[in-house]
């Protein structure tokens, strides 16, 4: 380190400083809560019907939330440390989901008809509306006013 050199400038150029940043970055924490709430979402269901024998639909309904509620909470807390309030952000967050139900729904089934298999369109749709919702959290859901 030279006499110019911050800690942080030296940091940042080890490998070790790049994973952090990398890891740093609201992309990355975005993605990795998605991964997280749906870990959640289905380990849960497993849990609920697979382990302990309930009805599948109240199952579902529980673990459904508890990834949704998961989700939403990494993404304003860690993802984009958002302090804004909550009512707005939450409601601008089932916008959100509303619409990426709908556009799931429209992209899988137009991919499909253009002659895609169904899970590869619906992969696709995975991957453009993950897109689309980390622009979205980002800049609309969880932005700081």
């Amino acid at each position: 380190m030279t006499q110019l050199e911050s800690p942080s400038e030296v940091s940042g150029s080890t490998a070790k400083g790049r994973i952090a940043g990398l890891l740093g970055h609201s992309a990355v924490r975005f993605l990795a809560a998605g991964v997280t709430s749906t870990t959640v979402d289905m380990g849960l269901l497993y849990v609920l019907h697979g382990v302990l024998d309930l009805p599948l639909a109240p199952s579902t309904f529980v673990a459904v939330l508890a990834g949704f509620t998961t989700n939403f909470l990494l993404n304003r807390i860690w993802a984009f440390d958002s302090s804004s309030p909550v009512g707005k952000q939450t409601a601008r967050y089932l916008v959100m989901a509303g619409g990426n139900w709908v556009g799931t729904v429209l992209l899988v089934g137009g991919l499909v008809k253009l002659g895609l298999f169904y899970l590869l369109a619906r992969a696709v749709a995975l991957v453009v509306l993950s897109v689309v919702n980390y622009f979205g959290y980002k800049y609309w859901v969880f932005r700081d006013e």
